[in-house]
């Protein structure tokens, strides 16, 4: 049972935590983020399909390495441009500094999407980023 959704900079949601129980019923205005809210566990859920199905059972050491997720696979979730996931149409954010806190410079935006759920009474937690 997945019992709490987390996302930052997708479509219209800056960052959003919402929790999930038995029986979900998402009520709302027009453009409140219903729809979003299940694209994004939509897309949580292809990130962590593709992940198990090309990483799963690999021993991985530091940094987690990604996997490729290529548009076909974006179809459950109806966009005409995977650019539209990004919240404000934005991949890459040039207001970034360096350690120093200097220079201007170019870093993409990270959609990041987390579930936390209870399966057999142990309690998980998933992640996945997009980059």
């Amino acid at each position: 049972m997945l019992t709490r959704l987390r996302v930052r900079n997708f479509k219209r949601f800056d960052e959003v935590d919402i929790e999930l129980g038995r029986a979900v019923v998402l009520i709302g205005p027009n453009n409140s983020g219903k729809t979003t809210a299940l694209q994004a566990l939509a897309l949580w859920d292809i990130g962590v399909r593709r992940w198990n199905e090309k990483r799963s059972g690999k021993p991985t050491r530091g940094r987690l390495p990604g996997v490729t997720i290529n548009r076909l696979a974006l179809n459950a979730i109806p966009v005409p441009s995977a650019d539209l996931l990004w919240r404000n149409l934005r991949v890459r954010d040039s207001r970034a500094v360096d350690r120093e806190g200097r220079r201007p410079r170019t870093e993409n935006v990270h959609i990041e999407i987390l579930v936390d759920g209870i399966t057999a009474d142990n309690a998980w937690s998933c992640g996945v980023e997009f980059d």
